[in-house]
Parts: structure tokens; sequence; C-alpha cells
């Protein structure tokens, strides 16, 4: 009976939250009980917080755990943080903060500047353990990116800032362990933002090499049959990428008969109808100012065209790479 007494006695309070007082009043979480209930309040306190807190008892969670941390007010550090790529990120000057009371230097940050404009270069000096540490920022002209509107209005302030951070990470990384400012999660490129720097053959050189090999790309009728090939050959089904019918396609206009099996009324003298999706292919072709805006065309046209007459193809084929290479003539 007494030790379920003092099991009881010893339960985690999740009503109220500690208050300390070493150094003045302060909300000081005794416990993971207190720290939850405390962010299940905070994340109500509306104005009080940035928006991407609101309602989110979760990230106040790890904003209240990174001020206790740094001994710092949990709103005063909401107040300063940012969501950014689907993760939290804080301003320079909360971090410069951090650095200055928290990395066990001796005295405060030393700031120096030589240098102006895009050759504006700044050095940060801090003693740890009686011996000095210095870090020398990169000039100014190659640092990005540089979103924060300081870098216009006060570029020796946020220098300062950038410069700070960087001698932490060098000297005293734990202080700021799993804590980014905005600019370092912007600039960061995970799997996400990746790019591909294959080294690609030039537009020029490609599209030589597609005429030689009588266009194997786009609306060639050939190409597609050989693709295809080995998938007909497997299925035991005839390929039907040109025509509604098995191994047939689409015979011309002026060929094609009527319903009563005769040829068409307006075939012999009328324009070919069936050709108008070439016609307006070509024609907007003449106004696609880039490779990516012919190939976003290109797929708009690609039900109607591969339907199509193999000499309509050809001619969809040839107008496709003429505009290729006027814009590689152009961007040369």
């Amino acid at each position: 009976m007494n030790q379920i007494a003092t099991q009881k006695q010893q339960a985690i309070s999740t009503t109220h939250v500690g208050i300390g007082s070493e150094h003045g009043a302060k909300i000081a979480p005794q416990n993971l009980a207190e720290v939850v209930r405390f962010a299940e309040v905070m994340c109500k306190a509306d104005i009080a917080l940035p928006k991407h807190l609101r309602g989110n008892a979760g990230a106040c969670m790890a904003v209240a755990l990174q001020a206790m941390e740094w001994d710092m007010s949990p709103f005063a550090v909401a107040s300063k943080s940012y969501a950014v790529n689907g993760q939290i990120a804080y301003e320079a000057q909360l971090i410069a903060a951090v650095v200055n009371s928290r990395s066990g230097i001796q005295g405060r940050l030393k700031y120096s500047y030589e240098g102006e404009g895009d050759n504006l270069v700044c050095t940060v000096t801090g003693k740890l353990d009686g011996e000095e540490y210095a870090y020398t920022s990169p000039p100014f002209g190659k640092i990005t990116p540089k979103n924060s509107p300081l870098w216009k209005t006060d570029p020796e302030q946020q220098l300062g800032y950038y410069s700070s951070r960087a001698w932490a990470r060098r000297y005293t990384p734990e202080v700021l362990l799993g804590v980014y400012d905005r600019e370092e999660v912007q600039a960061y490129q995970g799997p996400d933002q990746a790019k591909d720097v294959t080294p690609k053959m030039p537009l020029a050189e490609r599209l030589a090499a597609a005429n030689a090999a009588d266009s194997g790309e786009g609306f060639s009728q050939e190409h597609v049959e050989a693709e295809t090939a080995e998938y007909t050959e497997i299925e035991g089904q005839p390929d039907q990428s040109f025509g509604t019918d098995a191994g047939q396609t689409s015979a011309p206009a002026e060929d094609a008969p009527g319903d009563d099996g005769l040829p068409s009324e307006d075939a012999p003298g009328a324009p070919d109808a069936e050709a108008q999706p070439v016609d307006d292919y070509i024609d907007q072709l003449r106004s696609m100012p880039t490779e990516k805006a012919v190939q976003e065309l290109t797929n708009d046209f690609r039900a109607d065209i591969e339907h199509m007459p193999a000499a309509d193809q050809k001619r969809a084929n040839q107008a496709r790479a003429k505009r290729l290479m006027e814009i590689a003539e152009e961007a040369a």
C-alpha cells in the first residue's frame, strides 16, 4: 500500500509548468510532461507566435526545448524562427546571440572588416580557454544566397552574422548542432532539390545526330515501331501504334472511302482536313521561344499526329528539327 502511495506521489503532473526564480521568475519546465503541457498551451498563443507555429504543438515543443537548452524565452526564440523547405530555421540575429552567450567564449566575439563592395570581408575573433581563434569570411560578392534585405541595407551587419555563425560551426559546433539559419536551409541542395549535372551533348550536335539517324525521336513511325517491336512479339499482337484496327494505318484522306464505299465527295479538290493538326502544329512552332516550349507543344499534338499518315508525320518532324536548330543558333 505504501509503495502504491509513493508511486502516486511521484506521478508526473501534466496540469502545470514549473516556474524558476534563480535569475528572476521565468518558465522552467522540470520534465517532459511539463514541456508537452507548455507546448500545448504555447501553440494556442495566436498573435504571440509566427504563423507556422500556431496550432502546431509538436513544432512548439521543438522550439521550447531548443530555448531551454539556450536558457532563453521560448516565445523569444519562436519569434525568430521560420519554416523553410519543410523545416524550422532561425534568424541570423538569434544565432549570433546564442554564439555570444552559450559558446563558452571569454567576453564576446570581435568583428573587423576589410575591403569594399564585393571585396568586403569580415574577420571574427573569439577567445576560448585563453586562446584566440579567428575566422575570415569569403568576399561579399561570393556569398550566396543573399535573401535578407540587410545584405543590401546593412551589408556589414549581415556579413557579421554570417561570420559569427561560421566561426561557431568551426570552433564550437556543439552549440549550433541541428540549428540552421534561414539562408543555410535555402542554400541546401538535398535529394529533392538536386540538379542533374550529367554532361550533355550540345543541342546543335544532338539535332545533327538525330537528322543523320533519320529522326529517331518525335513522330518517326520507324522509331516507334523499333521501340515497340519487342513488346509486340512478346504479346503476340500486331502493332497498333498508328491505326485503329490491328495491323493497319490511316489511309490518305483522298483515298479514304465514305460510308457508302465510294470516295469522299470533298476528297479530290478540298483541302486535306486530316492534315490540319500538322499545319496547326507547324504554325505554332514558329512562336516557341525555347526547347522546353517546343517539347511541351509536341506533347500537346502527339496524340493527333501519331495517327496521321507517314508523310504528315515527316513534315512535323522536319518542322520541329528546323525550329530547334533556330533556337540553338539564337542562343549561341
